[in-house]
């Protein structure tokens, strides 16, 4: 008996339901490669998206109800070929039918895809994480037992520590004890979700050990707490150093040692932190004032009686000379506070006519920059929109208008719009009480290209798209490309998947709805008239430090770490139970602790002991003269 080609095998197991693709897998090693295949499960995330499942059914509706034949006819024409044969009965009708449905198939497959030209992308594990079940994973609780065994610290902020492939190895937070605490995010240090590295209490906020132990940490959790920035810590992956803000003070610290390397005083509170990346200049956002920070050099500041003159601009641009004002001392003055996110853009990109520095916050514009030029404004571009977090996607947005026209554009068409350099500016913030997720192309076709320096950006309407209406009923308060995905939080405690299209949602789910602290014994709801939310999300692969294709990212390693409102830490994953779980890592740190403790008091007894043989040794030689 022949065996099967696996080309006939392959086609056989794409009749199988994604559960009975999964279980085939434990066959064997040949059905295992069959089915991993990279294009079955594209097709599968297609036919399982909920644009494609929509269609279906509107389709099936319109066969049902005779109102909507016209309808049914019209969207049978979205390949740009009719799909009914002339004459059924014809001995090639079959086949000519077979050949429309194959095309109008392509068409539909080709507008969905969300990849681009040379992107390598597992698309198992995109299914898995489109429509597994997720899980969240607490990170184990930066409490001081030995202090206060009711005493629990908050995260202040967050940053990641990634690799030399780009995955995510320590995640580092500053605690409201002033402390900073490092933990093992990927396992490779055998204890995934574990604290493993904690500073001094104070060390942040400069508040020693001179001071009693509650005076310190009331004094650090004052200060901590106060000015609340989202984006205030900053890593470097090539030197491991980490920027922690904390009110006007930029700490530079060790993260091998947990030392503080410096202390840069700014003019005013500190809101915001561009990524560090050495030895490019970190951008740090004040109140007031935006900074370059070179750690090779200590920043000066005007003095408090220098004049501020307003910064004329262009007359169509009136937003521009409204809102920076300032010298041109080093730093760059504002009208109105606060910039609230930095992005760096590489400065080794296609040129689009733009500066590699967006800065977006409180008002109604970004800001752009160039780097060489700093701080000259090089121009803005208006949103409206008052935004929370801005970042960026290394492919260029296609215009809805290509995506949405009817009929769909051959694959072909949509090549050559994914072909052109670029990058995708993504924001996410609030515009009129309701969330607004916003896109604007970044690319070197002027045509297609938001121009900062150009007062018509915002008339054109291929640039850019603005999602006001499905985003969010609250304001978004943070957003990250996730995979072939958009992913972003907002102020009901959502979390929400969207396509790259900034509309179609793939996947969405309530933090709050989750047993999540079943590990402090607790349940956190809405239903109790409270709930928390997600202040940053950061996923756990940096692809700018991956030295492989996507493609090759661990099975389940592609997740997402978030700090949320009330202090905590956790790591969102998809198609498995919990990767780790707070209680059992609170059950190990309090046998750590009664470990130690039980060998001090060993130690202890044991000096106790040596203590009292050498006095009755003295005391017996004493006797010996007679004393």
């Amino acid at each position: 008996m022949f065996p099967l080609p696996d080309e006939i095998l392959l086609h056989i197991i794409s009749f199988l339901e994604p559960p009975d693709l999964v279980n085939l897998q434990h066959v064997s090693r040949s059905f295992l490669a069959l089915s991993r295949d990279n294009n079955l499960w594209k097709t599968l995330c297609f036919e399982h998206s909920i644009a494609e499942v929509r269609r279906r059914r509107q389709l099936l509706y319109s066969s049902m109800n005779p109102q909507l034949a016209e309808l049914a006819r019209a969207m049978d024409g979205i390949a740009n070929t009719p799909t009914n044969v002339r004459d059924p009965s014809a001995p090639s009708g079959e086949m000519q039918a077979h050949r429309n449905a194959g095309k109008k198939k392509a068409a539909l497959l080709a507008n969905w895809d969300p990849t681009y030209p040379n992107e390598k992308v597992n698309f198992y594990q995109e299914f898995v994480q489109r429509h597994a079940p997720h899980s969240i994973s607490w990170f184990q609780n930066a409490s001081h037992r030995d202090r206060d065994e009711n005493l629990h610290h908050e995260a202040t902020g967050m940053g990641i520590l990634f690799d030399d492939g780009g995955m995510a190895d320590k995640l580092v937070a500053p605690i409201e004890d002033g402390s900073i605490s490092i933990w093992d995010a990927s396992g490779s240090h055998g204890r995934q979700g574990s604290i493993i590295a904690r500073s001094a209490m104070g060390l942040l906020p400069n508040k020693g050990s001179d001071l009693d132990h509650d005076t310190q940490l009331t004094q650090s959790k004052a200060i901590m707490t106060e000015t609340g920035a989202v984006e205030c810590v900053s890593i470097d992956n090539r030197t491991q150093h980490g920027f922690f803000a904390v009110q006007n003070i930029l700490n530079e610290v060790d993260l091998r040692t947990l030392q503080v390397v410096s202390r840069s005083p700014y003019p005013f509170p500190i809101t915001s932190l561009s990524e560090a990346r050495h030895p490019t200049p970190l951008t740090v956002g004040t109140n007031w004032t935006l900074h370059l920070h070179d750690t090779r050099k200590r920043p000066s500041f005007p003095s408090q009686n220098t004049r501020c003159e307003l910064i004329s601009g262009s007359p169509l641009n009136t937003f521009s000379s409204r809102l920076q004002t300032g010298d041109f001392g080093g730093h760059v003055s504002l009208s109105q506070p606060g910039a609230l996110s930095i992005l760096h853009l590489p400065t080794s990109r296609e040129c689009d006519g733009n500066g590699d520095i967006w800065v977006g916050g409180r008002f109604t514009s970004f800001l752009n920059y160039d780097r060489r030029f700093f701080p000259r404004l090089r121009g803005t571009v208006f949103s409206g929109a008052r935004l929370s977090c801005v970042t960026a996607l290394p492919h260029p947005f296609v215009p809805l208008d290509l995506r949405l026209r009817r009929p769909y554009p051959g694959p072909g068409e949509l090549r050559e719009a994914k072909s052109i350099p670029g990058h995708t500016l993504i924001a996410a913030g609030e515009y009129k009480g309701k969330g607004s997720l916003e896109l604007y192309i970044l690319s070197s076709d002027p045509s297609r290209s938001i121009i900062s320096t150009s007062p018509n950006t915002s008339r054109n309407p291929h640039t850019y798209y603005h999602n006001r209406q499905t985003a969010s009923s609250s304001k978004l308060l943070s957003v990250a490309s996730h995979g072939t995905r958009l992913v972003f939080s907002d102020g009901d405690g959502n979390l929400k998947w969207v396509e790259r299209d900034g509309f179609t949602p793939v996947r969405q789910f309530n933090i709050n709805d989750e047993e999540a602290d079943r590990g402090r014994g607790t349940r956190v709801g809405l239903e109790d008239g409270w709930g928390d939310i997600v202040l940053k999300i950061t996923p756990t692969i940096n692809p700018s430090l991956m030295s492989s294709h996507t493609s090759d990212i661990p099975l389940g390693e592609d997740n997402i770490i978030i700090w949320t409102d009330d202090g905590k830490l956790g790591v969102v994953g998809f198609g498995r139970s919990a990767r780790f779980k707070v209680w059992e890592m609170e059950e190990r740190a309090e046998e750590e602790r009664e470990q130690e403790l039980r060998n001090k008091e060993r130690a202890y007894g044991a000096e106790m002991r040596k203590a009292l043989e050498h006095q009755a040794r003295e005391l017996k030689w004493m006797r010996g003269y007679g004393l």
